[in-house]
C-alpha cells in the first residue's frame, strides 16, 4: 500500500542512515522502485556522528540533518516551504494544495445548488442537504471535518517508513 501511495504523493522525503549506510545502499536499492515524475528529497540522517558523506545521484535535493542536534533542520523547513510555494518575501502566503482547491470547488457547486434549489424549487430539505455537503468540503481545508476518506488523501501525500 505504502508503494501505491507514493504515486499519488507530491514529494517523497527518503530518509537515510548516514551513520548505518555511509554508502546510501538503501537509496541505491530503492530509488528505481520511487513513482516518475513524483519529486524526492533524500535526507541524510545522523550527521552528528561525523559519519563519512555519502556520494548520492538520482535525488532532486540531498540535505544533510540531525535529528538530535536540529542541524540541517532549519534548511530542511526553508526546503520544504519552497516546495509547497511559500514565498515569505513578496506576501507571505502559502499556494493552495490541489485538494484545497478541489474542496473549495466542491463547496462552491454545493452552495450554488443550494441556492437553487432555495430560489427554484423551495425544496428546504435539499437545500439543507447542499448546505451540508458544502460544510463538510470547507471541513476538509479547515480540519473541522475528519473522513476516511480525506485521511486516505492526506497520508497518501506522504510516505512514512523505513
Amino acid at each position: 500500500r505504502a508503494r501505491a501511495a507514493l504515486t499519488q504523493s507530491d514529494r517523497v522525503l527518503f530518509v537515510i542512515d548516514a551513520a548505518a549506510d555511509p554508502q546510501a545502499l538503501a537509496w541505491s536499492e530503492e530509488r528505481n522502485c520511487l513513482p516518475s515524475g513524483v519529486p524526492v528529497t533524500l535526507l541524510v540522517n545522523k550527521i552528528d556522528l561525523n559519519a563519512p558523506a555519502a556520494t548520492v545521484t538520482g535525488a532532486d535535493h540531498v540535505i544533510a540533518v540531525s535529528a538530535r542536534t536540529g542541524e540541517g533542520l532549519p534548511a530542511l523547513r526553508e526546503h520544504l516551504k519552497a516546495c509547497m510555494g511559500y514565498d515569505s518575501a513578496e506576501t507571505g502566503l502559502v499556494s493552495a494544495r490541489a485538494r484545497h482547491v478541489e474542496a473549495l470547488q466542491r463547496a462552491e457547486r454545493h452552495a450554488e445548488r443550494a441556492f437553487e434549489q432555495l430560489t427554484q424549487s423551495r425544496a428546504g430539505e435539499l437545500v439543507a442537504e447542499e448546505l451540508r455537503l458544502a460544510q463538510g468540503a470547507l471541513g476538509e481545508i479547515t480540519g473541522e471535518f475528519h473522513s476516511d476518506d480525506l485521511l486516505g488523501r492526506i497520508f497518501g501525500s506522504f510516505c512514512i517508513g523505513k
